[in-house]
């Protein structure tokens, strides 16, 4: 008997559109608008550890694919999904053949006018407010808190320059029914914004913040500059770490897995920032400067510069380099400051 061979990626794009068409079929007349979205983000990269297993490697910077739908519920009032899987490997940074897709989103959710609200896997408001990424790989150093997680309560919406969100996590049966909550600002005046925000652990014992701020002001149509800065209570454990970013060894065939940067979980820990980007027509050099300081362990910085050149709206290549000076107690595994050279290129469908 002949079998025929689905591709797992293609199989459950499929039955999400499926999903997510049917919405709203039975009970309301109105339309679903639905679309489908990609990023290709594929390169290769040299991250040196000082290790046997340093190489070029090829890398899948965040690539992901996802459905949008929505349907009119009542005049003014929108009812909205999204289904997002990303197609890295199941290292979480390589990309590889025959390897499972990667949840990164699902919600349902309502917009209207007293603001938008979702439930489900998604983005959480204190990486839009004060972490989202500088850099083409998505995946900036040295931040604190995380792009997503599970379980989201979130509420957003805009009155004039201003732009507030809420949050509340209710995830596992864990004897806890708020996990953690969360609350934001943002407020937008021709050429400058600043934005705010709160993560408040509610998880057992330990219940410590998160706090965030960053501002951004736009010299001219050309430079733009920022500036962040993160500080985590030494008992705010839901996000223990402080990012590596890409600067790490992930599948190396002697060292294993090893992060550039090492947490600090159980102390107080900050993270400052300062960045810089040029464009003209459709080249753009950035820069960003970053110091991650724990209350105990010292210090880990990091200077990052990269060059992009747009090919299309939807189609850019990049070239970038990261290089890390850590403090003695706060080395890796491999006992050497790492360093990272990136060429990749991204495609948005």
């Amino acid at each position: 008997m002949k079998r025929t061979q689905v591709n797992k990626t293609s199989k459950l794009i499929f039955i999400n559109a499926l999903l997510l068409s049917s919405l709203g079929a039975h009970a309301n007349e109105n339309p679903v608008n639905s679309s489908f979205y990609g990023s290709i983000r594929l390169g290769a990269d040299y991250v040196d550890s000082g290790t046997s297993d340093d190489a070029v490697n090829g890398r899948d910077y965040l690539s992901r694919v996802g459905i949008n739908a929505d349907v009119q519920l009542a005049d003014g009032i929108t009812g909205l999904a999204k289904v997002e899987y990303g197609l890295r490997g199941d290292d979480g940074v390589n990309f590889e053949q025959n390897d499972g897709v990667g949840l990164r989103q699902i919600y349902v959710g309502v917009k209207g006018k007293y603001g938008t609200v979702t439930y489900g896997s998604q983005t959480i408001i204190w990486h839009q407010y004060v972490r989202s990424a500088y850099f083409s790989d998505a995946l900036d150093s040295l931040r604190q808190g995380a792009i997503r997680d599970d379980d989201m309560l979130q509420w957003q919406n805009t009155y004039d320059n201003w732009k507030f969100g809420a949050a509340i996590q209710t995830e596992k049966q864990d004897g806890d029914s708020i996990d953690q909550y969360q609350l934001a600002a943002e407020y937008k005046n021709n050429n400058f914004k600043l934005q705010a925000a709160l993560a408040a652990d509610q998880q057992g014992e330990n219940t410590g913040n998160l706090y965030g701020v960053r501002a951004w002001y736009d010299i001219s149509d050309a430079f733009t500059v920022s500036a962040f800065y993160h500080l985590a209570e030494a008992d705010f454990d839901i996000y223990n770490g402080n990012s590596s970013g890409n600067v790490r060894l992930v599948s190396a065939e002697e060292s294993g897995k090893v992060g550039g940067v090492t947490t600090c979980a159980g102390e107080e820990r900050t993270t400052a920032g300062l960045y810089g980007k040029w464009r003209q027509g459709n080249n753009q050099v950035h820069a960003r400067y970053a110091v991650n300081s724990c209350d105990i362990k010292g210090d880990v910085s990091s200077i990052k510069v990269e060059y992009i050149r747009y090919l299309s709206k939807k189609f850019r290549v990049w070239a970038s380099f990261e290089q890390l000076d850590n403090d003695t107690t706060r080395l890796p595994s491999t006992a050497e400051d790492m360093s990272e050279l990136q060429l990749a290129a991204r495609f948005d469908f």
